[in-house]
């Protein structure tokens, strides 16, 4: 796969490897199902071209995006390029994008959207926490936990409990039997944790398991980043988990 090959270049040698160019990859959207896609676009991180993972919801009424591209408030180039992908190739109106914590792979493209006329909602965490960051503010309206319908496709957002981030929520969608974990959950191949920067490395644990009993249903698990799966990559987060623990130990 593309995305998981992107990957393994970059963790070689423990860690990200320098690379010999930043030209980042245009965006990729793959179908998940007829009315679910996974956007991925990609940011630059220690000179590497790491992609990052976001849903297109097609709905009776138009679509829900789950997570802008990857950008900075700089350049929206990447949620400019999946807006257009849409207009060109679903040719419907993107109604609402939920993001799902404040880190620019989720909300870099806000200033897009809004730009575009879309209305941009989250958390009244990440709502503050994307202000902080100098980013132009989503719609701070999601409770923890809501479940609302736009043409006639359920959609719940879902607070866990701190991890990954102090405010991160995954996506549930139950007629597709579909979860966007976003950063809060690690895929399959990633080997590390990643960026732990903003993490609550002792609720973590809890925060997986919460979402465990709630979606263990789950066909299909999109990650933030790297390839998804199934709900392996939940047990897969809490063994990586343990062994970043074991490290600090």
């Amino acid at each position: 796969m593309r995305i998981l090959t992107a990957f393994i270049f970059a963790l070689l040698f423990h860690g990200f490897a320098p690379a010999q160019s930043t030209q980042k990859p245009k965006l990729v959207v793959t179908p998940l199902t007829d009315q679910v896609l996974v956007h991925t676009t990609y940011g630059v991180y220690q000179n590497n071209s790491i992609p990052s993972n976001g849903l297109i919801i097609k709905t009776k009424d138009g679509i829900v995006l789950v997570d802008t591209g990857w950008d900075s408030d700089g350049n929206t180039d990447n949620t400019r390029q999946l807006l257009q992908w849409v207009a060109d190739n679903l040719r419907q109106p993107v109604l609402l994008c939920i993001v799902t914590h404040a880190h620019e792979d989720r909300i870099g493209g806000v200033s897009e959207l809004r730009k575009a006329g879309i209305r941009v909602v989250s958390t009244p965490l990440t709502a503050q926490k994307t202000v902080k960051l100098g980013y132009e503010s989503p719609e701070g309206s999601l409770p923890n936990d809501t479940t609302f319908t736009i043409g006639q496709e359920p959609i719940r957002c879902y607070f866990p409990g701190e991890g990954h981030t102090s405010d991160n929520i995954v996506v549930w969608l139950p007629n597709q039997q579909i979860l966007h974990g976003g950063c809060f959950v690690k895929s399959v191949a990633a080997f590390g944790m990643g960026n732990v920067a903003d993490a609550n490395l002792k609720e973590w644990a809890n925060s997986i398991r919460r979402v465990q009993s709630q979606f263990g249903t789950a066909k299909i698990l999109v990650p933030g980043h790297e390839e998804w799966s199934d709900t392996r990559a939940l047990e897969h987060t809490l063994q990586l988990l343990e062994k970043h623990g074991a490290k600090q130990r």
